[in-house]
């Protein structure tokens, strides 16, 4: 089993998971990791990325690399470009592999609050450029399994887990929290905390990952989410408490970070055909 951006924090916590019910999976990255049973790779590079593909030989490969980029070129050749590499390399040296795409919870966009919760049938209403161009990889995944190949794709929803990118808030949090440990900083900056989002552990999505991996249908779409609603501040508060910290120490912004443009209030997943397939035997 190949996992594409296997050393970010989801592909480190999955290899994990994979390899403790006896699955050989192989890591890869865009840069060289010393560590057993790992590989770079460039998706954005057909002739490496091929290369790599006949040599592995892979009966399974979760395509977990990604950008969150705001350089729209940057954006389309890693989560567009790179997923159509991968599925043409696999076409090309005649590997019948089955492809896991992961998608994002930011290809639905704008939701409005009686949407919920959200199912992969809403329509798409991408605002970011990583929610536009992940919505292209997943229309391209669907095509390709329309015509034969053994596609299936998991749009996923916010992750909480050390190792998180600082673009995202359980990142940001977390970076702060070691810096509080280290005495450099005496508080956590945030913007508003009052959004509602669906949190999963890293491990929660790798079990659901694992059985869309095994189960699901070809062509499908499957949400990686708890289904349940919670605010940013509540989530905050148990990150804090876990640490027996209060929120005294947070001063919450007017403005979000890192973002511009629309904001949903609020979005969370309906995630019962995924808890279906975990059930499957």
């Amino acid at each position: 089993m190949l996992i594409t951006g296997g050393w970010g924090a989801l592909g480190r916590s999955l290899a994990i998971q994979l390899r403790s019910v006896g699955h050989h999976v192989v890591q890869a990255g865009r840069s060289n990791v010393d560590a057993p049973d790992s590989v770079c790779i460039d998706v954005c590079n057909y002739a490496d990325l091929s290369g790599a593909l006949r040599s592995l030989r892979p009966e399974i490969v979760v395509h977990l690399s990604a950008v969150f980029s705001d350089d729209f070129a940057l954006a389309l050749a890693t989560n567009v470009i790179g997923a159509k590499n991968l599925l043409a390399a696999l076409e090309e040296n005649h590997l019948d592999a089955r492809v896991l795409l992961a998608g994002s919870a930011a290809e639905y966009g704008i939701v409005h609050p009686e949407e919920n919760p959200i199912s992969v049938a809403q329509v798409l209403r991408p605002v970011s450029i990583y929610g536009v161009t992940k919505s292209w990889q997943t229309q391209w995944g669907v095509h390709s399994a329309h015509k034969g190949q053994d596609v299936v794709v998991a749009r996923i929803f916010n992750l909480v887990g050390i190792g998180m990118s600082e673009r995202l808030f359980v990142g940001r949090v977390y970076k702060q929290l070691k810096q509080l440990d280290a005495g450099s900083c005496d508080r956590i900056e945030t913007g508003p905390l009052a959004a509602v989002r669906d949190y999963i552990s890293l491990s929660g999505a790798g079990e659901q990952l694992m059985a869309i991996i095994k189960a699901g249908k070809s062509g499908s779409i499957y949400n990686v989410a708890s289904g349940k609603p919670v605010s940013m501040r509540e989530l905050l508060q148990g990150m804090l408490k876990e640490r027996g910290l209060g929120m005294d120490i947070v001063v919450e912004g007017a403005l979000p970070h890192g973002r511009s443009g629309f904001d949903v209030p609020v979005i969370y997943a309906d995630v019962e055909h995924t808890i279906a397939l975990m059930g499957a035997k």
